[in-house]
């Protein structure tokens, strides 16, 4: 079989499984052994017939990881580590809602927030943190879910 037929199959399967960027579709390619011609050829088909955009493709890791309560500073450390380049991350991290982004966090703060003591808010933030939120989005989940678990505790007495 023709070189650039089996990294042309190689590339297809690696995009047939999920998106990819074009850095990760080149670093498999390398990886697996073929020569940066046979990668050239490949990429350039590959955009000619409109097979890879790291534009179209950071606009759906964005809107992936968003609803999975991932922060935009992690988001934008994975686009980074997949080749994507800071003008298109910036650009997809854009379209993130700052009242959808805010929702996972409050979620996830309430969670760490069970017990309503001091060490509780200190896990809270941590995990806030290590999602990726920026600290005025923390900030405003541990208070907005302060203010829920404090409204839970005095909805309590009333049972």
């Amino acid at each position: 079989m023709h070189e650039k037929q089996k990294a042309m199959e190689k590339a297809a399967r690696a995009l047939s499984m999920r998106a990819h960027s074009e850095a990760e579709i080149v670093e498999k390619l390398s990886r697996q052994g073929f020569d940066e011609r046979t990668i050239a050829e490949v990429m350039q088909f590959l955009a000619e017939h409109q097979l890879t955009d790291d534009a179209a493709f950071a606009d759906q890791w964005v809107r992936a990881r968003a609803r999975r309560g991932i922060g935009p500073r992690k988001i934008a450390w994975e686009l980074r580590q997949k080749g994507i380049d800071s003008e298109i991350a910036e650009e997809a991290l854009a379209g993130i809602d700052e009242d959808e982004a805010l929702e996972p966090a409050v979620a996830l703060a309430q969670k760490h927030l069970g017990r309503g003591d001091e060490k509780a808010r200190e896990r809270a933030y941590g995990a806030l943190v290590r999602r990726g939120y920026p600290y005025d989005t923390v900030k405003k989940a541990l208070e907005l879910a302060s203010e829920d678990s404090e409204e839970d505790e005095w909805m309590d007495g009333w049972d």
